[in-house]
């Protein structure tokens, strides 16, 4: 059977698993998974003093349920397999990932797929700032993979990427895709302000419609079209399970080329009101 992680609850400190992976905890045996060292708070910890530990991760299945919330940097660097989630987690979910898959059935916090290079991040949640985004200090954000986001998101989505696919139905905050190098951001909802900021390549499509005012004036309107790659993607992310509707595979968007102060090679299309 997988192996099972169940929250005990018995701390309230911040909860670090960056160590625990499928890869490496395969073939240990529940005594020594019961050993295995996370970080509680700024002090080691045995994993049994905080999960009930059930199974082994011999398949490359990690399957973790409870009130996660303050467990952090869950699935961080994870390269193969698969990670469960029920419940809601803390931030930096599947961070640095470069494969694999996480499927979250849940909320997740902050920099969820942050600097991502592959692999498949799906949350059955909403999912907090700085979602694929970029680390301070990085050049860029996520730079491959997928995530998939089923309600909605925090400010700065996409946050310097620079390649990949990041989808999110519900509505996002402010300034989703700022300095977007390349990559594709697909918001099924509202946003805030500033769409795009910076922005040098790559593609923004907004299924709400035209947002005028989230838009900086250095976004340049050019025509009514149908971007032919979104057909590709749309039927892609219905294959994974994501929620797209039969109008979303027709109608028209407006065109916007910018960001013109960041070179304006890239697009946003705001589906149009008359589709």
């Amino acid at each position: 059977m997988p192996l099972q992680l169940v929250w005990l609850n018995t701390t309230r400190l911040p909860v670090e698993l960056d160590s625990l992976l499928p890869a490496d905890l395969a073939g240990l045996s529940v005594t020594q998974l019961a050993r295995q060292q996370v970080l509680l708070g700024n002090r080691p910890c045995e994993l049994g003093e905080l999960f009930g530990i059930r199974g082994d991760a011999s398949d490359g299945v990690i399957q973790f349920e409870g009130d996660l919330r303050s467990v952090s940097r869950i699935g961080q660097g994870l390269s193969g397999g698969l990670i469960e989630i029920e419940g809601n987690t803390g931030p930096h979910l599947g961070a640095g990932m470069t494969g694999g898959t996480i499927h979250l059935r849940g909320s997740t916090g902050g920099w969820a797929g942050a600097g991502m290079r592959g692999g498949r991040l799906s949350i059955q949640g909403n999912a907090g700032h700085f979602l694929g985004g970029a680390y301070p200090g990085a050049r860029h954000g996520m730079k491959d993979g997928v995530i998939l986001v089923e309600g909605n998101a925090g400010d700065s989505v996409g946050l310097g990427m620079r390649r990949g696919l990041i989808a999110v139905s519900g509505q996002v905050g402010q300034t989703p895709g700022h300095g977007l190098v390349a990559g594709t951001l697909v918001v099924g909802g509202s946003t805030g302000q500033g769409v795009g900021t910076g922005m040098k390549r790559g593609s923004i499509v907004l299924f709400a419609g035209p947002a005028p005012q989230a838009l900086l004036p250095s976004f340049s309107p050019s025509g009514v079209d149908r971007p032919p790659f979104l057909g590709i993607y749309l039927r892609q992310l219905r294959e994974w399970g994501f929620p797209v509707g039969e109008d979303h595979l027709s109608g028209r968007f407006l065109r916007y080329n910018g960001d013109l102060a960041a070179g304006g090679q890239g697009e946003i299309w705001a589906r149009a009101h008359s589709a």
